[in-house]
Formats: C-alpha cells, structure tokens, sequence
C-alpha cells in the first residue's frame, strides 16, 4: 500500500475535522482572549470543562469566538479555574448572507427560555423579545436585566451544544413598536397568523429567495391571546406578510419552532420550494 506524504494526511484531516459535524465538545473564547501561541480558557469555561465534561489533558476540544471562528485545540493543562490549550487548527464560517431573525412574544415560565434554546438551533442569528399588549408577563427594568443575563447565557449553552460558529444576538424586551423598528432592516418579514387572509410560505417564500441583495428574514410569533387590533394594523403598516402555519391554533411556542424550522430548511435548501 503507497504511504502518503505526511504533510497530505495533515491536510486532509485538517479539511475532514472541518467539513465533518464537530463532535468534540465546544468551549467559548472571546475574540480579544485569541493568542496564536496559546489559548486559556478561565471562569465559567474552565470550570465547565474541568468539572462538568470532565476533560483530561490531552483531549482535544473545539473552541470558537462567536464571529464564525473555530478551532481545534489540544489541552494542555487543566485546572479548575484556568485551561490552557494549544491551537492545532482554526477555520473561519462566513457570516450568514440572509440572516434568520425572531421577534417573540414573552412567555410565561421556563418556556421562553425553551424558545431561544431551539431558536440558536434552528439557525435564529437574533432573538427579539416583544411585550404585547396581551402578553401576560410583566417586567420591571431591574427584572427585565436579570432575565436578559440569563437568555445570554441560555443563547451560549445553545450555541455551544449545537456547534453554531456564530453567537446569536438576543435583545433586551421590549414593546412591539420598538421590536419592529429593530427588525425593519429585514428584507422579508413575516408574522405568524389566524387570519383568513394569511397566504402560505409556497405564495411568500420563493419571490424572496430569488430576490438579488435578499438582507435577512424576520418572523414575528405573536402571544398566545394573539395581537390586539391594533397591533394587527401596525403589523400591516409595517409591511409585515401573514404567514399562515395552518388551520390549527397553535401555542405560542409550538409556532415558534414550526416556523423557524420551515424557514430554517427553505434558506438552506438547494431546491426551494416551486
């Protein structure tokens, strides 16, 4: 059997560790932290790593900065508060060209924090959290920081245990006025909708995917008592579409899923819907 040159088989398990799924457990570095001579990961990281996935030194790790870059790296030595690594391969994943957004409805409970779980991975590059006039939770500025701290957190775990090389942006809440001039630079922007006049992804989608210059989708989930009528006119001023998910009512978080996964295959397909 002919032996390969050594500086081959490196290449090519360069380019397999990259183009395969990144089993290897992930770990956030902030881009200012990078040094090519070593990497260090320290606080929540470390710990995690040391304590909770129980890495040895020696194993290998992927680490990412949350601009798109990605890196292979050995540890070295582990510690309970500091981890030190050496860089063995780094790749850079080229910013989303459409960008997905979300604008949701708070909901009650942990469920919010389930929505931007699977939000960070079905592809969501931002995450709105809207005030309603029908949402039931209610919150103080001091309440609405200390939940925000904790989306970023959940935004992070998601990031890491889905392998996104991009860190999804989530917004402080907000009323819908506020949330609809955050989204207004998307080029499509679709509400989930009842109404009798809400059409199908197949009548809103592929005008939009063919569009040259396409800036981003937005989908807006609405609360579970629906948008008042008012809030229905500002979304048709706004050039918001009606997108219909079906004749059945759906929890506002069943909608939020249903929707980013649809819109999630259909900007990632090859073949977009006829």
């Amino acid at each position: 059997m002919k032996q390969l040159p050594v500086a081959t088989l490196k290449n090519a398990l360069s380019w397999w560790f990259f183009a395969s799924p990144m089993t290897h457990a992930h770990f956030y570095l902030p881009a200012h932290a990078w040094d090519a001579a070593g990497l260090r990961l320290a606080g929540d990281e470390a710990r995690h790593c040391a304590q909770v996935t129980r890495h040895k030194a020696g194993d290998i790790v992927v680490v990412f900065d949350g601009a798109g870059r990605k890196a292979e790296a050995r540890i070295e030595v582990l510690g309970k508060t500091e981890v030190l690594l050496t860089l063995l391969g780094q790749h850079l994943t080229p910013a989303p060209s459409r960008p997905l957004t979300l604008l949701q409805a708070v909901t009650k409970g942990d469920t919010f924090e389930w929505i931007i779980e699977k939000a960070v991975e079905l592809g969501a590059q931002r995450i709105i959290p809207v005030v309603t006039e029908r949402t039931i939770v209610r919150l103080d500025p001091r309440e609405a920081a200390k939940k925000h701290q904790k989306w970023q957190r959940v935004v992070l775990e998601a990031c890491k245990q889905c392998g996104q090389a991009w860190l999804p942006e989530i917004l402080m809440p907000g009323p819908l006025e506020a949330a609809l001039d955050h989204a207004a630079s998307a080029s499509v922007r679709l509400v989930a909708s009842l109404q009798p006049h809400a059409k199908s992804l197949r009548d809103l989608l592929p005008p939009a995917v063919a569009t040259p210059g396409t800036a981003g989708f937005a989908v807006l989930i609405g609360p579970e008592g629906d948008f008042s009528e008012r809030e229905h006119q500002l979304l048709a001023n706004g050039g918001w579409s009606p997108w219909s998910l079906g004749p059945l009512v759906l929890r506002s978080e069943t909608a939020a899923v249903c929707a980013l996964s649809i819109l999630s295959y259909e900007l990632h397909s090859p073949t977009p819907l006829p």
